[in-house]
């Protein structure tokens, strides 16, 4: 469990009504890896809902020439593993730590529930999952136009 002023300081639960933000932060925890940790490879179950609470975390793709591609490089406040509320709940990248991380890890099941049951909570982590997908195809793209 971590303390819900801690998720109130992440702006994917700034609106959160504090009685969800107290059941979100019952199913939480602080995580800490590595450097050079991998942490999910594509196709692993999501199983957990990630954010970055200080280092950093590149996600790569494994290309058909079994070269692995870096597309982003995610910091302190991104989410990883968003996959983790969206179906089919597969990581679709590869994760691993570049410098020692601290993340927030959310039980994912248990978040969807939450959702399902909270459709303001669902809705606006939704929002939130929206917006950093579109972020994400962007990035994606200028990787793809400097090959």
């Amino acid at each position: 469990m971590v303390s819900p002023e801690l998720l109130r300081r992440l702006p994917y639960f700034a609106k959160i009504a504090d009685a969800s933000l107290k059941q979100v932060a019952m199913i939480a925890d602080e995580k800490f890896y590595p450097a050079e940790t991998l942490l999910f490879r594509e196709g692993d179950p999501a199983e957990t809902l990630n954010v970055i609470l200080e280092g950093e975390v590149r996600i790569q793709y494994l290309l058909g020439n079994e070269e692995m591609r870096t597309v982003d490089t995610l910091v302190s406040g991104d989410i990883l593993i968003w996959s983790a509320i969206v179906e089919p709940h597969k990581t679709t990248a590869y994760g691993t730590t570049s410098k020692p991380t601290k993340v927030l890890s959310i039980k994912a099941k248990e978040l969807r529930d939450l959702c399902e049951k909270d459709a303001l909570l669902g809705y606006r982590l939704m929002q939130e999952i929206a917006k950093l997908l579109a972020h994400r195809l962007q990035n994606a793209r200028v990787q793809l136009a400097t090959m």
